[in-house]
């Protein structure tokens, strides 16, 4: 179980992306993130974030 807090994914997806659409996701991501629930992964996904992509945006590989 890998449980992140919102405050933690938006400065992830900051840096990943830019504040622009950090800003623009806020209000759609939950107050706390399973990594591990299917559910909570598909939620992300919807969004446009990805494991991949995060690690990608980020300039690694994964």
């Amino acid at each position: 179980m890998t449980v992140v807090n919102k405050t933690h994914m938006l400065n992830v997806v900051r840096r990943a992306y830019g504040p622009d659409f950090a800003e623009s996701v806020r209000d759609k991501l939950p107050d706390h993130l399973d990594l591990a629930k299917p559910e909570d992964m598909a939620r992300l996904a919807e969004l446009g974030l990805t494991p991949e992509g995060l690690v990608g945006a980020l300039g690694g590989e994964y």
